[in-house]
């Protein structure tokens, strides 16, 4: 904001130049007037027969009003400009979004100051030449009664001739500060237009955004109740884990079952098949692991598999199960058969 307020501010001393400058020859065109009539009346009082140049001075002077009217055109172009700038100001806080009219502007502003410039370094010529005008029309005082009619008519030449000239750098002056005027709408049209584009931009944004707003809202929303159910599932994971256990008891038992079902009724092959099915569903089940080493030993004669199981429930068996000592037993006996380690 501090970048716009000061090439604000810098738009508005050059426009006050151009004003100051406008008033200036405004100023200076009716001082010309005002001593045009002066030299004019004491050219009648020192010879009121020069006919002739009293109308020459009359035409100057007609064309001195010319040049003020066209003055008052000028002031009246700038006094437009100036309502149309004041009318565009309540937009320079939109405007500063838009950078690049700024750069435009500030090379806008550059020339504005080259003409400024310009301006100054003219007006400073035309003091002159009134410094020059003065000092020539004191010599033609005192040259007058020795250089009479043709001094008198070539000083009147020389003059209208400067007042011509100068007359054509104010038109001059006047077309460049309409052409500036004329880019400067074209720059603030091409500043609305884009103010437009970037309003519409802003309006799509915005439904953007609520869109997406609303689709945070529902991911809030399905986050929140995903949230619920991730702390529950470790509820869900300890009560499937205990319906998990109990049911491999319960199926163990079942195989279980089934084994002393077979054993009792003789069938010691299917017998043997489940109490497998036991130790590989817990193989912690020290009866199952004897009942195992039993059908083996006494009846599938596998003394090997016997001697794997019956180990396995020493290993799991209470210190007062009355089945320890057989078991030891059998093993001691044949370990020793076989020539191997006794058992502990």
């Amino acid at each position: 904001m501090s970048k716009l307020k000061l090439k604000t501010i810098i738009v508005g001393v050059v426009i006050f130049t151009v004003c100051v400058g406008f008033l200036f020859l405004v100023n200076k065109s009716k001082n010309l007037n005002r001593k045009l009539q002066n030299l004019s009346k004491q050219l009648e009082d020192i010879n009121p027969g020069y006919q002739k140049l009293s109308q020459e001075a009359v035409a100057l002077k007609n064309e001195n009003a010319q040049l003020l009217k066209d003055n008052e055109a000028v002031k009246a172009d700038r006094e437009n400009l100036m309502v149309q700038i004041k009318t565009l100001l309540p937009e320079r806080t939109k405007v500063a979004e838009l950078g690049s009219a700024l750069e435009r502007a500030s090379s806008e502003l550059a020339l504005l100051t080259k003409e400024k410039k310009e301006l100054q370094d003219n007006t400073l010529n035309q003091k002159n030449e009134i410094s020059r005008l003065l000092l020539a029309q004191k010599d033609l005082i005192a040259k007058w009664n020795t250089l009479k009619v043709s001094c008198d008519k070539a000083e009147t030449t020389v003059k209208i001739k400067d007042l011509n000239k100068r007359f054509g750098d104010l038109q001059k002056e006047k077309n460049a500060i309409q052409n500036s005027a004329k880019r400067k709408e074209s720059e603030f049209d091409q500043a609305k237009q884009q103010k437009t584009k970037l309003e519409l931009e802003n309006a799509a944004l915005k439904l953007q955004i609520k869109d997406l707003k609303q689709s945070l809202a529902e991911a809030v929303k399905k986050n929140k109740m995903m949230w619920e159910e991730v702390q529950n599932v470790p509820k869900k994971i300890a009560e499937l884990a205990r319906q998990n256990k109990l049911l491999i008891s319960e199926t163990a038992q079942m195989h279980y079952n089934l084994g002393i079902f077979y054993s009792k009724n003789k069938q010691y092959d299917r017998a043997a098949i489940e109490f497998e099915k036991v130790v590989e569903i817990d193989p912690n089940h020290a009866y199952a692991h004897f009942n195992l080493g039993y059908i083996y030993a006494e009846y599938l004669v596998n003394r090997q598999k016997a001697s794997k199981h019956f180990r396995y429930y020493l290993s799991l068996a209470k210190g007062d199960d009355k089945d320890i000592d057989w078991v030891k037993k059998y093993l001691l006996t044949w370990e020793a058969y076989d020539g191997k380690q006794r058992v502990q």
